[in-house]
């Protein structure tokens, strides 16, 4: 397998990351909420590879999988922003998944802030024979909890 650029995501990064989420909050503050700039999966990728420990790609483009685990797994993330405090709904759908194989997937949901709130985990092998039945390779959240197993949960109140 060809080794792939990865970058550790460290404070300075999550501070920048902060910076981000703060002008896309008044941006969408003064739209009245009816605009954003679109920084879901990026912000979702950093802050799932920040809290777990993962190694983010730094090829966006790359094929199947977003970051690397510390067993050298690949990990293919998918986030999904609220427009409130709570976390989203399960009748939401996630984005399409790549057809290239990967280790497992990450679903991380962020709050109305851009917070990390939640996390799940689904084997490839587990996730792939339900991708193959749908129309889109993509999954209600409700199912992929159902798949998965939750393996991070935010400390903070909302």
């Amino acid at each position: 397998m060809i080794e792939k650029e990865t970058i550790i995501i460290d404070e300075e990064i999550i501070s920048k990351i902060k910076g981000v989420i703060g002008i896309a909050l008044e941006y969408e503050n003064l739209t009245g909420g009816k605009r954003s700039l679109g920084i879901t999966g990026e912000i979702g990728e950093i802050l799932v590879s920040y809290h777990l420990g993962l190694q983010l790609l730094l090829d966006p483009l790359s094929k199947g999988y977003d970051a690397i685990d510390k067993d050298g797994l690949r990990v293919q993330i998918k986030t999904r922003h609220s427009k409130s405090r709570k976390i989203p709904k399960n009748n939401k759908r996630t984005g399409n998944f790549s057809k290239h194989s990967f280790d497992y997937a990450l679903l991380g949901l962020l709050n109305n802030y851009y917070e990390l709130s939640e996390v799940y985990k689904v084997d490839y092998d587990k996730l792939k024979p339900v991708l193959n039945n749908q129309k889109r390779q993509s999954l209600s959240l409700r199912t992929f909890k159902k798949l998965g197993v939750k393996i991070y949960q935010s400390d903070r109140e909302g």
